[in-house]
């Protein structure tokens, strides 16, 4: 575990000198919700304070990005050769795709510090219970999130431009057909039966329901935590036996 965490401070250290480009993120959160999300909420209807169904679906995207990043990170090692000097490593492949999937979360929690924690604020009347149920949430949609990534980051070491067209592509698809900024209820039906393939429907509505939100207008919760078990189970296993049988050998340049 030692050197496990010793791998996840090398990577992680030079994005942190300094963290730029996590306070813009913060900074942008704050804008989109002071600014951009009281405006909504006085725009839309059919929903009590929208702002606060708003602020939680900037969470999710947040959560989103950063497990995209996580992918996108391992790519990178391949294509600038530090790849290579990871397999060199006296450690395993399954603790090497475990420390990428710690940094990410790391990385995760960084970045959500201070969105999380303004949007928790804004909804108010919590318990603990519920503020530690919404964390581990969020860190296991994002785990499920990372693992698929790392899973298509496969593709990427002969050609990045390609892995980085399938996620944009996926993400456009995955964050705009879902529940993160829309109720389910609200939605037509051919949009709603998109949204129900979404792995962030059934994370944006678990964390509302969490946080206390009209149940009425959520996913059943049950479904949703089951669903992103299996999501997280499924693709970080398929990460760790592709990381077993496909980089070693494999042109990343």
């Amino acid at each position: 575990m030692r050197n496990v965490i010793r791998l996840i401070w090398f990577d992680l250290k030079p994005e942190l000198k300094p963290p730029v480009w996590i306070i813009m993120e913060w900074a942008i959160f704050l804008v989109q919700v002071g600014v951009y999300g009281a405006m909504l909420s006085q725009l839309v209807t059919g929903i009590e304070d929208y702002r606060k169904f708003f602020a939680v679906g900037l969470v999710i995207m947040i959560t989103f990005d950063m497990a995209s990043h996580t992918g996108r990170h391992f790519v990178e090692h391949a294509h600038e050769g530090r790849l290579p000097y990871l397999l060199s490593l006296p450690i395993s492949r399954a603790k090497l795709f475990l420390t990428i999937a710690l940094q990410g979360g790391a990385e995760l929690a960084l970045m959500l510090a201070v969105p999380l924690t303004v949007t928790l604020i804004i909804i108010g009347n919590l318990t603990w219970l519920s503020v530690i149920a919404v964390v581990l949430a969020l860190f296991w949609l994002g785990f499920g999130i990372a693992g698929l990534m790392l899973g298509l980051s496969f593709i990427a070491f002969k050609s990045s431009d390609l892995y980085t067209a399938i996620v944009t592509g996926l993400s456009t698809i995955i964050i705009r057909f879902s529940t993160v900024l829309y109720p389910i209820i609200f939605l037509p039906s051919y949009y709603e039966s998109a949204a129900r393939i979404s792995p962030l429907s059934y994370g944006s509505d678990l964390i509302r329901f969490i946080l206390g939100f009209d149940p009425t207008i959520l996913m059943n919760p049950i479904y949703a935590a089951v669903i992103l078990a299996a999501l997280a189970a499924s693709t970080l296993g398929l990460g760790v036996f592709l990381i077993q049988r496909l980089v070693e050998g494999v042109k990343s340049a």
